[in-house]
Formats: C-alpha cells, structure tokens, sequence
C-alpha cells in the first residue's frame, strides 16, 4: 500500500514538474518577449494616467520610467523564482528516484517520456489549429 501511494506521489510531483517547466519556459499566452508586453501595458498606462490626471510630457516620461523599472524588477523575480522552483523539482525527483527500486524508476521514465510526448504531440496541434505560440492556420482561415 506504501509503495502504491509512494508511487502516486512521484507520478504526480513529476507530472507537475513537466506541466510547471513547460509553463514556466513557454508561458502559455504570453507573447514570445514578456517584455514588449510589459512595455505595451507600461505604455497604455502611461496614456491613461495622462488623460485622467492631465499629465504633462515631463511627467510623463518620469511615470514611464519608473513603471519601465518596476516591470525590469518583476522579471527578474520571476526568473528567480522559476530557478528556485526548477532546482526544488529536481531535487524532489532526485529524492524520489533514490528511493525507487531499479524496476521502478524504469517505469517512472517511461512515463515521464509518455507524458513529453503527449504534450509535444498536444502542442503540435495547438500549433495547426492556430493556438499558443505557434500562430498555426487555425480553423477560420480559408
């Protein structure tokens, strides 16, 4: 019962691992440079404070650098912390294998390379269809 529940344990750390790397690296929805968006929302930002509060150019750009800034400052934290995070999973895995027999930890990469190919084949898809970060053709294009 033990070994059944370890096993299911490892299963779905490992599951989250894969679902957390790919989200982390890919960032689903997110443009291929968080920074143009970030630019974009700075920006738009910026214009709407200057309609509603009748900012002038000085101030403006003032208020533009400062946002420029703080959305530097919110990368970098993220990157940190998906560093952290991808070296807590690994290590969690490393620990988890460690106390596997051979034949299982066999099993385990299996479907760890199941579930890779499942999401490479469910993201090629999404790709065609016109969905995430590939922009495919999608259902509507004639």
């Amino acid at each position: 019962m033990k070994k059944t529940l370890l096993i299911a344990l490892a299963l779905l750390l490992t599951s989250g691992m894969a679902i957390a790397q790919q989200n982390g690296s890919q960032g689903q929805g997110r443009p291929d440079n968080p920074g143009d968006q970030q630019y974009r929302n700075s920006a738009s930002q910026v214009e709407r404070l200057t309609e509603r509060l009748g900012l002038d150019e000085v101030q403006a750009a003032e208020i533009a650098a400062i946002l420029e800034d703080a959305a530097l400052v919110r990368n970098e934290e993220r990157e940190r912390s998906r560093a952290i995070a991808m070296e807590n999973r690994e290590i969690t895995h490393a620990q988890i294998m460690a106390i596997l027999s051979p034949e299982q930890q066999t099993l385990m990469q299996e479907q760890i390379q199941q579930r890779e190919q499942l999401r490479q084949t469910l993201e090629e898809m999404g790709a065609e269809r016109g969905f995430g970060r590939g922009h495919g053709k999608g259902d509507c294009d004639g």
